[in-house]
C-alpha cells in the first residue's frame, strides 16, 4: 500500500471524512471501517467524544464499549450531539 503524501503544513490536521474541522471534546461518528488503524465494523456509525488529539490521530471515548479508541480523522466524521443525549 502506497504511503500518502504529507499534508501541508497549512492545511488542518484534524479534518473528518467531510472536510469538517474536529473539535476537542466535540463528538464524531465512525463511518469508514479500516480494521488496519482501529476502525472495526462493530463500531460502524457509533458516536463518541473526542478527548485528545496527536499526531494525526484521535483518542475517542466510545460510550457503548466505555474503551478509548485511536483512529484517524478522516475515519469519522463531525456530529452536533451524540443520539439520546
Amino acid at each position: 500500500m502506497p504511503i500518502p503524501a504529507p499534508r501541508p503544513a497549512t492545511q488542518d490536521p484534524w479534518l473528518d471524512a467531510e472536510g469538517t474541522h474536529i473539535p476537542l471534546q466535540g463528538w464524531v461518528e465512525q463511518v469508514v471501517v479500516d480494521e488496519e488503524q482501529g476502525a472495526l465494523p462493530s463500531r460502524l456509525h457509533q458516536q463518541g467524544q473526542v478527548i485528545g488529539q496527536v499526531l494525526h490521530k484521535l483518542y475517542v471515548h466510545f460510550k457503548p464499549e466505555n474503551h478509548v479508541i485511536t483512529l484517524r480523522p478522516h475515519l469519522v466524521r463531525v456530529i452536533d450531539t451524540p443520539d439520546g443525549d
